[in-house]
C-alpha cells in the first residue's frame, strides 16, 4: 500500500495555557487523523504529551527538539498501530462507555474515581453538601485532586488540580496521566468535557519555581449551608471557596450570634457570609486585595447582607490591626486564616511566614479582642506546629480543634489544615 507522512505543529501549552482550552483542538485533530490511511505515519511537533490521550495512541518514537525557544518533541505515530488502551467506564448514571487513553494503568484510576464518587455522592446527599472532593491523589501515579461543584446556573462541574510530580517521575508520562484523567472524569460523572476545568503547574525559566497556569474565568454560583457563593473555576489558583474549611465556616456561623465579627485575610468573604447569616451584630472584612474584597461584597449581597453594619477594608492586615488597637476597637469573634507565606509588595518589603510569625500575628489580634472574645485561627501549612509556650507568655491559650473541622471528603488528608480556638488565658 502507498505510504506517506502527515506532519503538524498544533497549538499547545505555551500558546493555549489551559488543558480545557486545548481539548477541542485535540479532538478535531484526532478526527482528522482518523482519515489518514493506515499505512501512513503521523508526526506532531509539540511540548504536550497529553496529546497522546486525545489520539488514543502512544508514539512509536519521541525525538526531543526545540520549536524556537520552546522545548518540545517530535512525536511519531504509526497509523496502523492499534489504539493504546481503552478504559471501560460505567458512569454514575449507568451509561457504559469506552474511553481511549494513553496509559494502560488508567483503568485502575477510573475504577477508583467511580468507587469513591459513589460513596461520596451518598454522603453528600445525606449531608446536604453540593461542592466536595471526590479524589485526592488516592493512587500515587495519578497525582490530582478532583472536586465537584453543583452550580445553580449550569449543572455539575468538575475541577481537576494537578499536584507537582516528584523529580523521578518522567514528565512526559505525568502529562499523559493528567490528560487521561481529564478524559475519564466527564465519562464517570456524565458531564460534558467543557464542564471539566483543570489547573496545571508550569515550571518557570531557571527551574525550581512553579506557577499555576491561569485560564479563562468560568464563573458560576453554588450553594453551601443554604447560602449562595460565587466561584471561578478557571481564572485563579483557587475557586473562591476552600472546600476543606466548610465545617469551620459553619462553626463560625453558629458562634456569631450577636457578635462583632472580624474576618482577617478574608479572601472572598465566605466566612463573613456565614457569620452574618448566624446573626452577627456587625461584620468587618479585611483583605489586601481589592479583587477579593469586591468578590466578598458580591457574596454578601447575593445573600441579602448589604446593610451599613457590614464593613470592608483593603489593607495589610498586620498594619490594620495595629491601627485598630490604637483606636481602641474591639471584636468578639475573629476568623483568622492567613496565607502560608506572602511577600506582597504592599507589605512594605516585609514577608509573612505563618510558622515564623503566627505568635506575633495572634498577639496583634489579641490587642483588638474583647475580654471574652474568641479567635478561630486556621492555617494550611501541613507541617505547622503551634507555639503554645510563646502564646502563653502573651496571655493566650489555644485549643486544637483540627479533627472536628476536617470534613468527610478530606478525611484521607487530615493535615490539609490546622485549626485552633484561641482565647485570653484565664
Amino acid at each position: 500500500p502507498p505510504q506517506g507522512l502527515v506532519a503538524s505543529n498544533p497549538p499547545y501549552g505555551h500558546r493555549m495555557e489551559s488543558p480545557e482550552t486545548m481539548q477541542p483542538v485535540y479532538r478535531a485533530l484526532a478526527s482528522a487523523i482518523e482519515a489518514v490511511p493506515g499505512s501512513w505515519r503521523v508526526a506532531l511537533i509539540t511540548s504536550d504529551a497529553a496529546i497522546d490521550t486525545a489520539l488514543g495512541r502512544t508514539p512509536a518514537q519521541v525525538v526531543p527538539c526545540f520549536n524556537g525557544p520552546i522545548e518540545a518533541s517530535v512525536r511519531l505515530y504509526d497509523k496502523g498501530d492499534a489504539p493504546a488502551s481503552l478504559v471501560r467506564i460505567v458512569s454514575l448514571g449507568g451509561v457504559e462507555r469506552a474511553v481511549p487513553v494513553a496509559e494502560p494503568n488508567t483503568q485502575q484510576f477510573a475504577d477508583r474515581v467511580r468507587k469513591v464518587a459513589k460513596e461520596r455522592a451518598r454522603w453528600a446527599r445525606k449531608a446536604g453538601v453540593t461542592c466536595y472532593r471526590v479524589y485526592d491523589a488516592d493512587l500515587p501515579d495519578y497525582a490530582v485532586a478532583i472536586d465537584l461543584y453543583a452550580s445553580i446556573d449550569d449543572g455539575l462541574f468538575a475541577r481537576v488540580a494537578e499536584y507537582r510530580a516528584p523529580r523521578d517521575v518522567d514528565a512526559d508520562r505525568a502529562a499523559r496521566r493528567l490528560s487521561d484523567a481529564l478524559a475519564v472524569v466527564p465519562a464517570v460523572f456524565d458531564i460534558e468535557p467543557d464542564h471539566v476545568l483543570c489547573k496545571v503547574r508550569h515550571q518557570d525559566k531557571g527551574g525550581g519555581q512553579y506557577r499555576d497556569a491561569r485560564g479563562a474565568s468560568r464563573v458560576v454560583h453554588v450553594h453551601e449551608s443554604g447560602h449562595t457563593f460565587e466561584i471561578d473555576l478557571g481564572g485563579y489558583l483557587d475557586t473562591g471557596l476552600f472546600l476543606d474549611h466548610r465545617p469551620t465556616r459553619e462553626m463560625v456561623g453558629r458562634m456569631a450570634q450577636g457578635t462583632r465579627f472580624l474576618n482577617l485575610f478574608a479572601y472572598t468573604g465566605a466566612a463573613t457570609v456565614h457569620a452574618a447569616a448566624g446573626g452577627a451584630a456587625g461584620t468587618t472584612t479585611v483583605d489586601m486585595s481589592r479583587t477579593y474584597l469586591e468578590w466578598a461584597k458580591r457574596n454578601m449581597a447575593a445573600n441579602g447582607f448589604d446593610a451599613p453594619q457590614h464593613a470592608y477594608v483593603q489593607d495589610d492586615c498586620l498594619q490594620w490591626l495595629a491601627s485598630q488597637a490604637r483606636a481602641g476597637e474591639r471584636f468578639d469573634l475573629v476568623f483568622c486564616d492567613p496565607p502560608t507565606f506572602s511577600n506582597s509588595k504592599r507589605m512594605n518589603a516585609r514577608s509573612f511566614d505563618v510558622q515564623r510569625d503566627h505568635v506575633s500575628l495572634l498577639e496583634a489580634v489579641r490587642d483588638i479582642l474583647a475580654p471574652d472574645g474568641t479567635i478561630v485561627f486556621s492555617c494550611n501549612l501541613r507541617s505547622f506546629k503551634i507555639d503554645l509556650a510563646s502564646l502563653a507568655e502573651r496571655g493566650l491559650e489555644a485549643t486544637d480543634i483540627t479533627a472536628q473541622t476536617i470534613p468527610h471528603d478530606f478525611a484521607r488528608t487530615p493535615k490539609i489544615h490546622s485549626c485552633y480556638l484561641v482565647r485570653r488565658s484565664v
